[in-house]
């Protein structure tokens, strides 16, 4: 008989301590919460079409231009545009607006553009000293470049490069010409933008 009430102050004993072990709050070390903000981008797809409107002079280039004021002293940074999308375009609508520019535009291995719709070149020195490259390093598709507008003479100083890429026309006034000084590059080969034009 002792040993049966021996056996039931045990098993009691042992309820009691693990109803204990159940009301005690284990210590959990102090871990700062970090909320989860999931990272949206700011643009997906294929880069937004090019729009220079802000002039520039020798003396001020404001923000909102691509112009490097230090050319040619201190090297422009360049400003590369990767994978623009069929029909993607650039406008240079003001005055030395990106003048010394270095503007890189390249389409990446997996890419399937076929044309760059435009470079439209809209006032006077708008890209004097700049170089566009245009590279393509796509497997499937030579892009095509449609139109380079150079108007009367606005493209002076400019350089446009080809990469294995080509391009169609190179639009300039018949008299006046695309502009003193401005260069095509393709193939290696170096021309005056007048003896390429097309109009």
């Amino acid at each position: 008989m002792n040993k049966i009430i021996i056996a039931l102050l045990a098993i009691s004993e042992l309820s009691l301590g693990a109803k204990r072990l159940l009301q005690v709050h284990p210590i959990m070390p102090n871990i700062p919460m970090i909320p989860m903000i999931p990272q949206i981008p700011t643009h997906m797809g294929p880069p937004a079409n090019m729009n220079y409107n802000t002039p520039c002079s020798q003396t001020a280039c404001p923000p909102g231009s691509c112009a490097c004021s230090s050319y040619p002293t201190i090297p422009c940074p360049p400003i590369n545009v990767d994978n623009p999308g069929n029909g993607w375009s650039a406008e240079f609508n003001a005055a030395g607006t990106c003048y010394g520019a270095q503007i890189n535009i390249n389409y990446g291995e997996q890419g399937m553009t076929r044309n760059l719709a435009a470079i439209n070149v809209n006032a006077p020195n708008a890209l004097y000293n700049a170089r566009i490259t245009f590279t393509n390093k796509q497997t499937r598709e030579t892009p095509k470049v449609t139109d380079i507008n150079c108007r009367s003479g606005l493209c002076a100083g400019a350089t446009f490069e080809f990469i294995r890429m080509d391009y169609a026309d190179i639009k300039c006034d018949w008299y006046l010409g695309c502009g003193a000084g401005c260069t095509v590059i393709q193939h290696g080969l170096s021309q005056p933008c007048d003896q390429v034009s097309t109009t």
